[in-house]
């Protein structure tokens, strides 16, 4: 019994140490070779392509008997470093230390690191297999050994399937804006478009977004009107030198425009993007996994694959509908992706069967019988509906009525608020007369009066003398008093067509239109004596106030500057003369006393 279990004791621990070994990767499958593959990446797993061609590299291995496969990925993120000059070499260096002993068999690239591999990695590499990733004419594979460069990015030709797209679809559009970032891949990729756009002058305007910050590209297309389309290529880095995830600012790109936006990575649908002619990266995977399985068996590779195999027609259909695009007027073979089908699309047959077994049982059960309470119901339902209608209508004409004898009440309201309101901006709060603005206002008529039918008028400047000495004595509540009384007797001494208004302080304007001078100086000097006998002031007996009188009469060429300017100075003569007159400013640098 003891040996029994001794026996099965050992012979667990063996098997629960091969698992181990086996999870930990350090012994293959069983019956298949152990092979290194290094994929360096440009960009971060972050990256949605990034993540779905690794899924297709992964399937396309994970397809093969042969070899048991072992992915040494690195993320190298290149574009948000390109303008630092220790990374490639410094990144180089720790390539070199990681893999210096676990030699790659095969290594697959995106082709912005081919200066990287060419500069620096030439003795990593030396005799392996590469696959470059080629976004143009692959120049520099010329400078590795056993290098294979596959255009698996956007071509001239593929960015001009695109504008082409763009104006089948939006007959209407004029202007496209290709967002892209500021790195160096995406530089060439501008170069690309621009080269593309050339195709298309005279029918679209085509700009590029290289030189632009991510806020000031975010505020171009946010300003598109319906003539222009956003087409997204990539925006992985911008011109101030922040690192951005595209699938991300391709979202954002759909939330701030206002119009359609295509793009070419398969990976973008799903988000608002409406497609277009694409990159399909897990696709590109699968190519990479089945070249590497290729060169580990040592196979002849099949060369570059046609473009078919990895660009197609793609896009969303909810992104279509949104934008009224039929799916009739895409090329032909395109994919359309998140087809929504409605409740009648999923369940067709069976509202079918059912509504076929419900018609034939009520034929045959209900029959006539149905049909005659069916139609009672109905007749009982009209007559329930044209009473409701009746008292809805009634109703609502009730309440029409009385919202309109509401808005009546509130109009008036209004406008009386606004005649009060109007009042008060042009009325002295102390004297109830007319304030300044009231005064600018009627000077700016009788002056247009002057000029265009030559009607006289005369500006009259009264000051109270000494005022300062009543506010000094006896208060200012006193001194309002005196304000009061004196405006009172203004008001009283004008004729209906003039104008009393407090000027400021103690100071008031008269405004005198179709007067001449005679009869200005008579109405003035009353006014003049009317405040002098009213005995205003403060004590026991009141202290005698008086006012002094500035006058001019309005000269050809004046302005209004010019004629209160001379009322002013017939007035400050008055006060230098004794107080207590009137003075006329007589054009000509005289003045005239009235006593």
């Amino acid at each position: 019994m003891n040996t029994t279990r001794s026996f099965f004791s050992i012979l667990f621990s063996h098997v629960v140490v091969v698992w181990l070994f086996l999870l930990a990767g350090c012994v293959p499958a069983w019956g298949k070779d152990l092979k290194n593959l290094l994929v360096l990446h440009n960009y971060s797993q972050d990256y949605p392509a990034i993540a779905a061609f690794d899924q297709g590299l992964r399937e396309a291995l994970a397809s093969d008997q042969d070899f048991d496969v072992r992915v040494w990925s690195e993320y190298l993120n290149l574009s948000a470093f390109e303008n630092l000059p220790s990374y490639l070499p410094n990144t180089a260096e720790y390539l070199r230390f990681k893999y210096g002993h676990v030699k790659p068999d095969a290594v697959v690239a995106d082709n912005a690191l081919t200066p990287l591999i060419v500069d620096y990695l030439g003795d990593l590499i030396d005799g392996v297999s590469l696959l470059a990733q080629a976004g143009g004419s692959g120049a520099d594979g010329a400078a590795i050994g056993k290098a294979m460069l596959v255009p698996w990015a956007m071509s001239e030709a593929a960015l001009d399937r695109n504008f082409e797209l763009i104006q089948r679809l939006l007959p209407d559009v004029r202007r496209v804006v290709v967002v892209l970032g500021a790195s160096k891949t995406e530089a060439r990729l501008g170069a690309m478009a621009r080269a593309a756009a050339k195709r298309h002058a005279g029918r679209l305007v085509v700009e590029t977004t290289e030189s632009l910050g991510l806020e000031a590209m975010l505020d171009i297309v946010a300003g598109l009107d319906r003539t222009a389309a956003v087409l997204f290529i990539r925006f992985g880095l911008d011109a101030g030198g922040v690192s951005h995830v595209p699938a991300r600012i391709a979202r954002l790109v759909v939330q701030r425009a206002g119009v359609p936006v295509f793009g070419i990575g398969g990976h973008l649908l799903g988000d608002g993007v409406i497609g277009g002619y694409s990159h399909d990266p897990r696709q590109s995977g699968r190519l990479a996994g089945q070249w590497a399985l290729d060169v580990l068996a040592g196979r002849q590779s099949g060369g570059v694959p046609p473009s078919a195999e990895y660009l197609n027609y793609a896009f969303d259909a909810r992104a279509l509908a949104r934008w009224n695009i039929p799916e009739s007027a895409l090329p032909a073979g395109s994919e359309v992706l998140f087809r929504q089908e409605g409740l009648w699309e999923s369940y067709k047959m069976y509202f079918l069967g059912g509504g076929i077994l419900f018609m034939a049982e009520t034929a045959l059960v209900i029959g006539l019988f149905v049909n005659r309470l069916r139609r009672r119901r109905a007749e009982a339902a009209l007559a329930a509906l044209n009473a409701s209608l009746e008292a809805r209508v009634m109703e609502r004409t009730r309440e029409l009525h009385e919202a309109n004898e509401e808005l009546h009440d509130a109009k008036e309201e209004l406008e009386s608020l606004n005649a009060s309101l109007e009042r008060i901006s042009r009325t002295d709060s102390l004297t109830g007369l007319p304030n300044r603005r009231r005064a600018e206002e009627a000077l700016h008529d009788a002056l247009a009066r002057f000029q265009r039918y030559g009607q006289d008028f005369v500006v009259a400047v009264a000051d109270i003398d000494h005022f300062k000495r009543v506010n000094d004595a006896c208060g200012h509540e006193a001194g309002d008093g005196v304000l009061r009384e004196i405006a009172r007797i203004l008001a009283g001494g004008v004729r209906e067509c003039d104008l009393a208004a407090r000027w400021g302080g103690e100071e008031f304007l008269l405004l005198l239109p179709q007067t001449d001078i005679a009869g200005a100086s008579a109405l003035l000097e009353r006014i003049r004596q009317a405040i002098a006998a009213a005995g205003l002031g403060c004590g026991t007996p009141p202290t005698s106030v008086t006012a002094t009188i500035g006058a001019a009469e309005i000269r050809p060429g004046e302005r209004l500057d010019d004629v209160i300017r001379r009322a002013d100075e017939a007035l400050y003569a008055g006060k230098a003369q004794g107080r207590n007159r009137v003075v006329w400013d007589a054009g000509d640098g005289t003045e005239t006393v009235v006593l």
